[in-house]
């Protein structure tokens, strides 16, 4: 007998990196289940005892035009969008996006909350990014992934193709004061749903135990490939426990939606032991 369920990996993967100017934040994903509201991934303060071998490596400014800062400079520069009602003592504001120019995004600066602004790029919501200097005006570099911001933790987002809103935490569990992020509507199947693979990195399509999807960094590992915590599946893919025989692997597989055509002709999507729902339809993965 073959029992197939989701390979929910509780040790620390996955790291990446968020960046606003010089500071740099790493955030640790744990598990694929990581993609639940309630239990996103902590960020690391570089500053709290890591030695320099451990801290977060920065990769190199992508030359691709989706990393390149918007120009939208004039002649008598840039326009700086006014704010209605700005926190006092605050540099910008992150929701709604004002106090800094129109080619430029007020992002979370560090652990306190701060708030400053930093250059905007062209990665659109849910693509892969090294920074916030590479996504789209009102987004940030969050789980490697730009998310647009939000200002209300537990609510729904109202742009296209976004779901909640979400607090970003610190590695004490403790909020990180001012930062709040969409999660990204996302089809799992789809390879490109979260941007593939860019210069800045790879992106992928997570499913939660509630059905909740959201981007986040990828891995490299093909379908049928084995995947572990540091080693983890590709995008369309998902990390899969098939225990047959009394052994037990894990396994890339393709993601697909049960009832559906989605793995080729004479081929079945198969269920998880524990049904996996988004909006109430049943996916499962491929043979």
């Amino acid at each position: 007998m073959v029992a197939l369920s989701r390979a929910f990996l509780t040790s620390a993967s996955r790291a990446t990196s968020v960046t606003s100017a010089a500071t740099v934040i790493s955030a640790v994903l744990v598990g694929v289940s990581a993609c639940s509201s309630s239990d996103r991934a902590p960020f690391e303060d570089p500053d709290a005892g890591a030695t320099p071998s451990e801290q977060p490596q920065q990769a190199a400014p992508s030359k691709s035009s989706q990393d390149e800062p918007v120009n939208t400079e004039s002649d008598a520069g840039p326009a700086v969008v006014p704010c209605a009602d700005l926190t006092p003592g605050a540099a910008c504001g992150l929701f709604p996006q004002c106090g800094c120019a129109a080619n430029e995004t007020c992002d979370v600066a560090d652990l306190s909350g701060a708030v400053r602004c930093i250059a905007a790029g062209r990665a659109p919501m849910g693509s892969p990014c090294t920074s916030t200097a590479g996504c789209v005006r009102g987004t940030s570099c969050v789980f490697g992934t730009c998310h647009a911001l939000c200002g209300n933790a537990g609510a729904t987002c109202t742009e296209a193709k976004t779901g909640t809103c979400f607090q970003v935490k610190g590695t004490n569990a403790a909020p990180i004061p001012n930062f709040q992020v969409c999660s990204v509507k996302c089809d799992p199947r789809d390879a490109t749903a979260c941007g593939g693979s860019t210069a800045a990195g790879t992106g992928v399509c997570v499913v939660g135990d509630d059905g909740s999807t959201d981007c986040q960094k990828g891995g490299t590992r093909a379908d049928h490939q084995s995947c572990s915590a540091t080693d983890d599946c590709g995008p369309g893919l998902v990390c899969t426990t098939v225990t047959s025989g009394g052994t037990t692997t894990n396994t890339c597989r393709r993601w697909c939606q049960v009832g559906k055509s989605d793995c080729g002709s004479g081929k079945t999507c198969s269920g998880f032991g524990t049904a996996v729902k988004i909006d109430g339809i049943e996916y499962g993965v491929c043979p």
